[in-house]
């Protein structure tokens, strides 16, 4: 949809129309505001124009823009899918193009990915039962407060008991 025909719905105050990407959609919302700021009485036709030109540069920034993070992002997927071959060989010319793609070098990368992999699965580990452990004590300090508010004081000393004698 050219910038134009979003110039013209926007006017209107028509809904957004589906499938536009981000600059259109800035762009769109801007001008429907502008117009209904003019339309308000908000802007004079003057501020109106300025700031019409205003939009329709920094638009077209946008649109530079995002056409370089597209092509970025199509390049990254490309690069991708070939990338696991160049870690599987041990050629000197395979070990250069990681470094340059991602500033490590092939003896940086470690002999055994299954030694990260029961790493992050130990820590994952650990951090559940640490989150079991939070919730538990979370759950035992309510009901050491529920009790206190009662004034059973002696049922709180029984939460509190029995609380250290699960986590032995």
């Amino acid at each position: 949809m050219t910038s134009e025909e979003l110039e013209t719905i926007a006017m209107r105050g028509e809904e957004m129309p589906d499938g536009l990407d981000v600059p259109e959609q800035l762009l769109f919302l801007t001008m429907r505001e502008l117009y209904s700021n003019f339309k308000n009485g908000v802007v004079n036709r003057e501020r109106a124009k300025r700031e019409k030109q205003r939009i329709m540069v920094a638009y077209g920034q946008l649109q530079n823009k995002n056409k370089v993070v597209e092509q970025h992002a199509e390049i990254q997927r490309r690069l991708q899918k070939n990338i696991g071959e160049l870690y599987k060989c041990d050629c000197p010319n395979c070990r250069k193009l990681l470094n340059i793609f991602f500033g490590i070098d092939r003896q940086d990368i470690p002999e055994d990915a299954r030694k990260l992999h029961a790493q992050n699965t130990r820590l994952c580990e650990m951090v559940r039962k640490r989150s079991e452990r939070n919730a538990e004590l979370a759950t035992t300090i309510d009901r050491v407060r529920w009790a206190l508010e009662k004034g059973d004081v002696e049922r709180a000393r029984e939460i509190i008991n029995d609380h250290r004698n699960n986590r032995r």
